[in-house]
């Protein structure tokens, strides 16, 4: 019997992101506006640009639900577009910190993506045919007076 092949990951891009103060449009869905941030992968560098967001809704009392759209634009003018589902496990520990405005890092919390990329730049084609998933490293939540910044890896699955 041949032995299963068992998929790996290799990391290949860190996104770094501004989230703006929520609009809260009811109880069960959250808009948080992504006014800027940066895309760095090898060889490659991209701007957030607008649109970006997330609409996030609670799956259950401390699961939330991602849905996000970001648009950005690389240093010789091609477009990147992500898609994503993800979801963030909100422990009663990580949500006085978020609640206090400190930094919470990716060990604290399960906060998981999985971007879909299209793009128009030949040298990252490859991108439009790949898998791929993200993992929050740090993060400060936005509030109602103050904007939260974002950082993840994202990894091609292999």
């Amino acid at each position: 019997m041949t032995a299963p092949t068992v998929p790996t990951l290799e990391k290949v891009m860190t996104m770094e992101a501004t989230i703006d103060p929520p609009q809260q449009v009811g109880a069960d869905l959250s808009i948080f506006n992504v006014p800027d941030g940066t895309i760095t992968g090898d060889g490659f560098s991209a701007k957030i640009i607008a649109p970006s967001a997330d609409w996030a809704r609670p799956v259950s009392d401390n699961v939330l639900g991602l849905d996000v759209r970001l648009s950005a634009q690389t240093e010789a003018g091609h477009y990147l577009y992500f898609t994503y589902f993800g979801r963030v496990v909100i422990t009663e520990n990580v949500a006085g910190k978020m609640a206090g405005g400190e930094e919470v890092h990716g060990s604290e919390m399960y906060f998981t993506t999985n971007p879909i990329v299209k793009t128009n730049d030949p040298a990252l084609a490859w991108m439009n045919d790949t898998i791929f998933v993200g993992k929050m490293q740090r993060t400060t939540s936005a509030s109602t007076t103050s904007q939260g910044h974002l950082v993840y890896d994202v990894y091609k699955v292999v």
